[in-house]
């Protein structure tokens, strides 16, 4: 009897989590990020997999996303600080965050700025990738003058050329190989300006998903400041 309630219960344990997503979820990939973002990305897989869901990452515009969960043309989103879900009707942010992650200034490497003192930055020129809620906090924080592009290469193309004078990131993203000739193109504060948790977002028809990934997602928490 009691091997038979055994297995019962985990047929039924089973059983719920496939119910949970009975398809694969569309989770939003920005188009923007590197490979190193991507490759960190990847290690999610896991935790939606511990609940009985498969997720297929989709790229899309940074600035769209958020509004393709919120109108059930995505399921969800990553790596998007806390409290966005005031903005969006229909989106729930799984509690337990993903990663946190330090935002520092960078700067070409022969320009007489300070970056180690952020607050005589006033003024000067940075750009920002259409739809980050942070980045534009922290330039308004700092009074900078901003330009927006869609992309963090485009924005990091604008420093080299002189057309910004900081640029605002994190190291997983910014230092990528890929966007630099060499490490001797650019230098970073020594502190990061902020450092910030950043989350999953769901659409909140998958309420029950938020909940499972809430009880797990920590032992997948990443950190890199």
């Amino acid at each position: 009897m009691l091997i038979f309630y055994i297995v019962v219960t985990l047929l039924f344990s089973v059983r719920s989590y496939g119910e949970i997503c009975p398809q694969p979820l569309k989770i939003a990939v920005a188009e923007s990020w590197p490979s190193s973002v991507l490759e960190n990305l990847a290690r999610y897989h896991q935790p939606f997999k511990e609940i009985g869901c498969t997720v297929e990452y989709q790229k899309v515009p940074l600035s769209r996303s958020l509004q393709m969960v919120s109108n059930g043309k995505l399921d969800g989103d990553t790596y998007r600080i806390a409290g966005l879900e005031k903005d969006y009707p229909n989106l729930i942010r799984v509690a337990t965050p993903m990663a946190r992650f330090g935002y520092y200034l960078y700067k070409k490497r022969k320009a007489s700025l300070n970056i180690d003192q952020p607050k005589s930055l006033a003024g000067s020129k940075t750009c920002i990738t259409f739809g980050n809620r942070l980045r534009r906090q922290i330039s308004n924080e700092l009074k900078l003058q901003v330009l927006e592009a869609s992309n963090t290469s485009q924005c990091l193309k604008m420093l080299m050329t002189d057309r910004v004078d900081i640029f605002i990131g994190p190291r997983p993203e910014v230092e990528d190989s890929a966007f630099w000739n060499s490490k001797d193109d650019y230098t970073r504060a020594e502190k990061p300006y902020v450092s910030t948790n950043l989350y999953i977002y769901l659409n909140d028809r998958h309420r029950e998903v938020a909940k499972q990934l809430e009880k797990i997602l920590g032992k997948y928490f990443i950190t890199d400041n």
